[in-house]
């Protein structure tokens, strides 16, 4: 009976956990919608794991990072999030299979200020040039 009860509980915290991270992913892809991207693709959730050394004890933690890819202007852009965290940024860039480095891009843009920065002439990743269409 216990074992019964023990299993239940353990398939309904499971379903409970997928269940959060496929709200956080809902979420995030409505957040970037209200933004103006009109069309998301499927979001994608990385897990990083850390410890850290504290005296003796070793304290374990856990980070999510929800990823969508939009398309703006022929540019893959990356967008990404911690879960259960306000606020997005721009991860990464695609141009031909790489992913450069934008540094200093600013965070929780809408459509219109992301076609705006990609028209400006502010410094861009290479290979930039390669794939805005304007």
């Amino acid at each position: 009976m216990k074992r019964r009860i023990i299993s239940a509980l353990l398939v309904l915290g499971t379903a409970a956990a997928l269940t959060a991270c496929t709200s956080n992913e809902d979420k995030f892809v409505s957040e970037l919608k209200a933004a103006g991207f009109s069309n998301p693709g499927e979001p994608s959730t990385e897990t990083e794991k850390k410890t850290k050394k504290v005296g003796k004890r070793t304290i374990k933690s856990k980070d999510k990072t929800i990823e969508v890819m939009v398309n703006v202007k022929g540019c893959e852009l990356e967008f990404a999030k911690t879960s259960g965290q306000s606020g997005y940024w721009l991860d990464e860039l695609h141009v031909n299979g790489q992913e450069p480095d934008w540094p200093g891009y600013p965070e929780n843009l809408k459509r219109d200020q992301v076609e705006k920065l990609l028209a400006d002439n502010s410094s861009k990743p290479a290979g930039f040039k390669d794939c805005y269409k304007p």
